[in-house]
């Protein structure tokens, strides 16, 4: 498997406050399965860190990983929350796109309604690849957004405590749905430190529910294509 979508570069945001918590995220995401993990951490509120800075901690992370003999290829990116400044941004090249290719992993509010449609519409029309992160977390996004989202050439990352999470959740229903229909790209572990990786369980659910093709087009193809570029 590969992970899109995963909290674990120290010090930058809500994800890791320690290369020790940082080291051990990635310990469990080997034992899941994984073999590359693009960390992307926020940018939105208090975590505005810049790219430079991401870079440093990024590279030491790496450097201490690799003393450690993880067995994991890591990448860069970075979980983008949605503002007027965004495109801005992206254009000015002080965002992180996810391990330097033209997808773009964006997070938009969860309860206040958001056009995501004309989002994805105007960032497809700047070249890039948009990513909704974790849709069925968002209250007002409905399944025919999805269907529309896709339309327009976006694509979409369900988490995967969201199939196989230990509490039920309205959010659950929401991404069982969109797994029917076959509108979802990506399910990654969003991983911070006190939330549990689940990308085994999910991967194992789907496969018993939907075949051994859909779960590695979810869990590897469609994510390869972004660490290939």
């Amino acid at each position: 498997m590969i992970d899109i979508h995963a909290h674990a570069l120290p010090f930058v945001d809500d994800g890791s406050d320690s290369i020790k918590d940082s080291i051990a995220l990635l310990n469990e995401e080997a034992l899941q399965g994984v073999t590359d993990v693009i960390l992307t951490p926020h940018y939105r509120n208090a975590f505005v860190c810049a790219k430079q800075e991401l870079l440093e901690r990024f590279n030491q992370l790496k450097e201490i990983a690799r003393a450690e003999n993880l067995n994991l290829n890591l990448h860069l990116g970075q979980e983008i929350y949605y503002t007027s400044l965004t495109k801005q941004l992206l254009d000015a090249d002080k965002l992180l796109t996810l391990a330097n290719s033209k997808y773009v992993l964006v997070e938009f509010s969860f309860d206040e309604d958001c056009d995501i449609c004309e989002v994805v519409y105007e960032l497809r029309k700047k070249g890039y690849l948009p990513i909704v992160a974790h849709p069925e977390r968002y209250l007002y996004f409905t399944l025919s957004d999805a269907i529309e989202i896709k339309e327009l050439g976006g694509f979409l990352q369900i988490n995967a405590t969201s199939i196989v999470g230990e509490r039920k959740r309205p959010f659950s229903r929401k991404a069982k749905a969109m797994l029917k229909q076959g509108l979802v790209d990506f399910v990654a572990s969003d991983v911070h430190v006190g939330r549990k990786n689940l990308l085994k369980k999910a991967n194992a659910f789907i496969v018993k529910k939907y075949g051994q093709e859909y779960a590695d087009l979810i869990f590897l193809q469609n994510a390869n294509k972004i660490i290939k570029g």
